[in-house]
């Protein structure tokens, strides 16, 4: 049963963010970040070993599981990001199906 997720394990809320370009009323594009979704995700902080974990810190992947949904699965995720709940923003790298149209896994990356 490792690839089981129990709904209360989605215990962290988080905010996926897409990158919107707009006018302003000069003509100019004006890129803006608006709100995609609000859901409850599962956060696991992937890593290596210690020793690892000692030289690159400031690189930081992290898996977000979340319910399944269409719009995430359409490729569009080049200008999304997720902030989790202490404010902290992720750029994503992928999503996969974790349990096909159940729970999707989101791969993402902070520079820190």
């Amino acid at each position: 049963m490792k690839n089981s997720v129990f709904p209360g394990e989605l215990n962290v809320r988080i905010e996926i963010k897409k990158k919107t370009s707009t006018q302003s009323p000069t003509g100019a594009p004006v890129d803006t970040i608006e709100l995609f979704k609000s859901c409850r995700a599962k956060q696991i902080d992937l890593r290596g070993n210690e020793e690892e974990d000692g030289k690159i810190r400031f690189l930081i992947t992290t898996e977000f599981i979340v319910r399944y949904d269409k719009a995430l699965t359409k490729g569009k995720i080049n200008d999304m990001m997720v902030v989790d709940d202490e404010g902290l923003e992720y750029q994503i790298i992928s999503v996969i199906d974790k349990i096909p149209k159940r729970y999707l896994s989101i791969k993402t990356l902070r520079r820190e």
